[in-house]
């Protein structure tokens, strides 16, 4: 059985791995994108440490944190660039092929098992249609999955840039000094791991600025502030998570992933999420009937990798 090399590359880490058309990621391994040059250099690591492993890769599907045009690719918040046709002839692929990391991601929604997922809120069946994802991170990324006949279609977007404001009188002065950081506020630029500590700086003026993770830390131990802060983040990613619920009609979901996520998931309160998630009159009722999941599988965008190179694996 032919295997594919899968890689999720973002603005801080590079994860690669090995997939089967029909199964998980396998011999999965991270790289620190500050320890390597660039793709290819995190590439020749892997293939390094594949000298164990029985079967090669004749392919290759990369995620990656930026828009996919052509065979060149930069990164959005990385400066990497990515030329395909190099790394196809470098490492003797007979194929590679590069996708928007949410992209991907969208690929795996269907193929996740109950225990790869926690539903947020209510106990909702899953209706056929649109699934949509989001998920902050290193910046903020959005897709979703489109019924095609028997099969799927994957929307990549940049809807993470789409413009972001206040909805209640507690958050228009935070919104006010965020504006005054930034030329532009979108929505990735407080819904990502920057965005928490903009969040912050925002939300406790006169306070020394903390990072993500100590916000996110402090949030766990119960610190005052970073609990307050980490509330109005997740209040806001609900709110997001409405908005694109209602962008795409998203009756088959809207999941939430993203390394910001799964670090504070304990911080989550479902049923806020739910009540600022379907808070979008005049449409509460359409909302209400849409399930929310959080993303439990470690790797999804691995996952959705396997999954395209499943699905597409006729086009090579």
């Amino acid at each position: 059985m032919s295997t594919t090399l899968v890689a999720d590359i973002g603005g801080t880490n590079t994860r690669l791995a090995i997939a089967s058309r029909t199964g998980r990621p396998e011999h999965i391994h991270t790289f620190p994108n500050d320890s390597v040059s660039d793709l290819v250099g995190a590439i020749d690591a892997y293939v390094a440490h594949m000298g164990r492993i029985d079967r090669r890769p004749d392919g290759a599907v990369l995620a990656v944190a930026g828009p996919v045009q052509g065979r060149n690719i930069v990164l959005t918040n990385r400066d990497w660039k990515i030329d395909l046709d190099a790394i196809q002839q470098q490492f003797k692929l007979r194929y590679v092929r590069a996708l928007n990391d949410f992209e991907a991601l969208a690929w795996a929604l269907p193929w996740f098992e109950p225990e790869d997922v926690h539903q947020l809120g209510p106990a909702l069946p899953v209706r056929n249609g649109t699934k949509a994802v989001l998920g902050p991170g290193t910046g903020l990324g959005v897709s979703a999955l489109i019924p095609d006949g028997h099969s799927w279609f994957a929307l990549a977007t940049e809807a993470g840039h789409m413009s972001f404001g206040p909805a209640s009188e507690d958050e228009w002065e935070v919104f006010a000094r965020i504006a005054e950081e930034v030329p532009f506020v979108s929505a990735e630029t407080i819904l990502s791991g920057p965005g928490l500590e903009r969040l912050y700086r925002a939300a406790n003026p006169g306070r020394p600025a903390r990072t993500a993770k100590a916000i996110g830390t402090g949030a766990l131990a119960g610190d005052a502030a970073a609990v307050a802060t980490v509330e109005l983040f997740m209040r806001l990613l609900a709110r997001f998570a409405g908005d694109i619920a209602l962008s795409f009609k998203a009756l088959g979901g809207v999941y939430v992933a993203g390394g910001v996520t799964a670090k504070l998931h304990a911080c989550i309160d479902a049923e806020l999420f739910r009540k600022t998630f379907v808070r979008h009159p005049p449409h509460t009722h359409l909302l209400e009937g849409i399930p929310t999941f959080l993303i439990r599988y470690e790797e999804p965008g691995l996952y959705g990798c396997a999954a395209y190179a499943a699905h597409a694996v006729g086009e090579y």
